[in-house]
């Protein structure tokens, strides 16, 4: 015969399981209840994980969000290296860098973290700025390596020479060119492009922003770190910049209905195209409401 207080302990423990549970529903149905933003989002802003399809148990997916913060102008040297990458690094005005009230260097950029919030932009400003640069890069690039090529001419260069720098030019051209096309056709153009602790701060911002791309704009909770710059010892001026180390929510969860119109490519060989409606609610938390394969119908 068990002991009273076992039967006790097991109660208690089916009860807390059964609160949680409910504490945990309540919660995404508050913040399902309104939705302040939604967002078509496609393969460029939500990837698939790298085990998507290789194993055969495992039916859950998840589409991680992809996104970065505006560029830099960078040198055509640093763009060779940065095209492809998604940056973490921003730069504040000086009200929204005080909100965070980091601490002194002393106490080293890593443990000064602050919970805060961000602002997103998807395929504004931002990004019309990137693509503007990557235009630019390969246009410079053109113009230097066609002035190479004249001066090299004009040198008289022995033709093993001429023709290695020909080949040079001609793949330097082609790997720009690829850039370019990465930039319209494949990076993300989901865009952090303010941040503050204080969330009034960012709704000043977004009050200024009006016409069509208004409704691309949504402020979301976030991690931000004090710039390992802003510590250098060093006599530059000091940027106000933070590391925006992710986003509160950075993957969504993919229904299996969802999930299964999506194909299993186990080697990679295509790229998994599609479209899908992302809704932020009362708590700014998105979730998946429809996915589709580009090209098909709902």
């Amino acid at each position: 015969m068990s002991k009273p207080g076992a039967k006790k302990r097991l109660l208690l423990a089916v009860i807390t399981v059964l609160g949680a549970n409910a504490f945990i529903l309540g919660n995404v149905w508050l913040n399902r209840s309104v939705v302040i933003a939604e967002l078509t989002l496609s393969e460029r802003e939500l990837s698939l994980p790298y085990h998507w399809g290789r194993v055969k148990d495992d039916s859950s997916l998840r589409l991680n969000l992809a996104w970065t913060t505006p560029w830099f102008t960078p040198n055509e040297d640093k763009w060779h290296y940065l095209y492809r990458q998604q940056q973490r690094i921003l730069t504040l005005q000086p009200p929204q860098f005080a909100s965070f009230r980091f601490g002194s260097c002393t106490e080293g950029y890593q443990r000064q973290q602050r919970s805060g919030w961000v602002l997103l932009e998807f395929n504004g400003q931002s990004y019309q700025d990137y693509l503007k640069q990557a235009e630019q890069y390969y246009s410079a690039l053109q113009q230097r390596l066609a002035a190479e090529a004249v001066a090299e001419l004009n040198a008289g260069l022995v033709q093993d020479r001429l023709r290695e720098a020909t080949k040079r030019r001609q793949e330097q051209l082609e790997h720009a060119e690829e850039q370019w096309r990465v930039a319209r056709e494949e990076v993300t153009r989901l865009f952090v492009i303010d941040a503050a602790a204080d969330r009034n701060l960012l709704q000043q911002t977004l009050a200024n922003h009006s016409g069509p791309k208004a409704s691309q704009l949504l402020i979301v909770p976030a991690d931000i770190q004090l710039s390992y710059t802003w510590c250098q010892n060093d006599k530059a001026a000091k940027q106000p910049e933070v590391l925006v180390n992710r986003l509160a929510v950075e993957s969504l969860y993919v229904a299996k209905p969802y999930a299964q119109r999506l194909p299993i490519d186990t080697d990679r060989q295509q790229k998994i195209r599609f479209q899908a409606q992302v809704r932020y609610g009362r708590f700014a938390e998105p979730w998946l409401s429809a996915l589709t394969l580009s090209g098909t119908e709902p």
